[in-house]
């Protein structure tokens, strides 16, 4: 444990303390409701909705259409899009359509060459969709727009989903909030007071509204699944390199970046996470992971924790998420026969703020548009205090951060500690274990004070060091009526067990519980 940096956590917890009451009151005064969601469509998995499509049923445009339209129901209250494309989306729908009228392909065929075949899909802005804007939510790139698709965007539109936007990010995504000078700052569908977080969070906040169904998000440090958490859905981070980050933005030219970063999918119900990681991986490696493999619950080994450690230095995890960890347990363990490992403890967790801030940190060219222009960050940080800088104060904290670990946390012990950790949980997990652990410490916190709880990014950030796919389990509703839940973490290449838990979890937690 590193006593300078963990001061500095016990500084801002206290100082998050003293100014609750303001943010309580100040908030009370701008709470706006989003609409509820009348339209049946709009409450059906993208699984069942592609059969429905291919077996028509229903068409992709009647789908697109109310998808658009729950859309622009909501987003005066979210602000969740950067760019969208109804009009080419909807002929892309009616298309599809007058496909299915002519065509001789029998469902089978369609489902195994096109398995989301009219399905709706939204895009994370920085994953690149053709021809919309991949600016990055920076002054600099104002008006940049994509020349080509990502390749996990290709994927998965050549398997037939219609993409209908690019939705928010940070300044490039390097901020925990959804916030930036040019499309300005998303709010959480639950209480448009609280973030919608990031970096994924514009993503996050469509799908918790019910105004997507399938997304494309991307993690570094947990930008898929603290959006997952805040927003009430389920979002998974895959196993590090099975999924392309090929034309993202923003990149990085250090060869252990694929390792950090992983694309993966968002969705609003847990069996659509296996049919979209399906689409989204590289060819090379999809039959490796099993993906359609049946899994007996009653092989599963569980382990847990509810928290990294109860040192008065380490962030309090919220009791209603703590005791979803149980509940969690206590399903598993009764209802799906696994088999629960109590006598064994990842107690190294407990310093997984230095050992994941220490190695994300060793990467080389971290992208920084502050050394681009030749701007100094204390200098910056100070405009940004009295509104002058060009950069977000978001990013300029994160670089802020880059700094601390860099003059408190550049110990190379720490990256020891990682592997050490890495083979741990590979050696504990093997081919049949899972750990469940809280995904964050805090549901949605209030716009602006992330810096405050930033500590609890070490519950996400450790399993991105570590390589480990890990899933964001949508637990219910705390007493604030804001959405809590989990993480299901595995072994390398054992996605299949996140979902398989996911799905077992629903069950008991009921999953994606619509706003109001």
């Amino acid at each position: 444990m590193n006593f300078a940096v963990r001061f500095l956590v016990l500084l801002l917890h206290v100082l998050y303390v003293l100014i609750t009451p303001i943010l309580w009151l100040k908030s009370r005064r701008k709470k706006q409701t989003i609409p509820t969601i009348s339209d049946g469509l709009l409450k059906i998995s993208a699984t069942e909705l592609a059969a429905k499509i291919r077996k028509r049923e229903v068409s992709s445009e009647q789908v697109c259409t109310a998808y658009i339209r729950r859309i622009k129901e909501v987003n005066p209250f979210l602000n969740a899009i950067v760019e969208e494309r109804f009009e080419s989306a909807l002929q892309d729908a009616r298309n599809i359509d007058s496909y299915l009228r002519e065509s001789l392909e029998s469902e089978e065929e369609l489902e195994k060459t096109r398995p989301l075949l009219g399905v709706p899909l939204t895009v994370k802005e920085s994953c690149s969709l053709e021809g919309l804007s991949l600016c990055g939510g920076t002054l600099s790139r104002a008006g940049v727009k994509a020349s080509t698709d990502s390749e996990v965007v290709a994927k998965l539109k050549a398997s037939g989903a219609v993409a209908l936007l690019v939705s928010n990010t940070p300044e490039i995504c390097l901020s925990w909030e959804s916030n930036n000078f040019i499309t300005g700052r998303t709010n959480n569908p639950y209480d448009t007071t609280r973030t919608s977080s990031g970096s994924s969070g514009g993503e996050g906040a469509l799908l918790g509204a019910g105004a997507s169904l399938i997304g494309v998000g991307s993690d570094i440090a947990g930008s898929i699944r603290l959006p997952a958490m805040f927003n009430g859905v389920f979002g998974h981070k895959p196993t590090a390199r099975v999924i392309s980050i090929k034309g993202h933005y923003p990149s990085c030219d250090d060869v252990n970046y694929a390792d950090f970063l992983a694309i993966g999918p968002m969705t609003r119900y847990s069996r659509d996470l296996k049919l979209m990681m399906r689409v989204m991986t590289s060819d090379d490696v999809v039959l490796g992971l099993r993906l359609e493999e049946k899994v007996d619950m009653s092989r599963v080994k569980v382990f847990f924790m509810e928290s990294e450690g109860n040192s008065f230095a380490l962030p309090k995890v919220q009791d209603e998420i703590a005791l979803t960890v149980r509940q969690s347990v206590d399903h598993l363990r009764n209802r799906s026969n696994c088999q629960i490992v109590n006598d064994f403890k990842f107690s190294e967790l407990q310093n997984s703020f230095e050992i994941a801030g220490s190695t994300l940190f060793s990467l080389k060219d971290i992208p920084n548009p502050l050394k681009a222009d030749d701007q100094n960050l204390a200098l910056e940080v100070i405009k940004s205090c009295v509104g002058l800088s060009n950069y977000t104060f978001n990013l300029l904290q994160f670089y802020v951060f880059q700094q601390i670990n860099k003059a408190f946390l550049s110990d190379p012990g720490y990256i020891k500690k990682n592997e050490y950790l890495k083979q741990l949980f590979m050696e504990k997990l093997g081919h049949d274990g899972v750990f469940l652990y809280p995904t964050f410490t805090n549901s949605a916190l209030t716009h602006g004070t992330f810096i405050f709880k930033f500590s609890g990014i070490s519950y996400l950030m450790i399993f991105n060091s570590l390589g480990l796919p890990a899933t964001h389990v949508p637990c219910g509703i705390d007493k604030n009526g804001l959405p809590i839940g989990i993480q299901v973490v595995a072994a390398p290449y054992q996605d299949r067990l996140c979902f398989a838990v996911a799905e077992e979890l629903e069950k008991c937690f009921g999953g994606w519980i619509p706003p109001n």
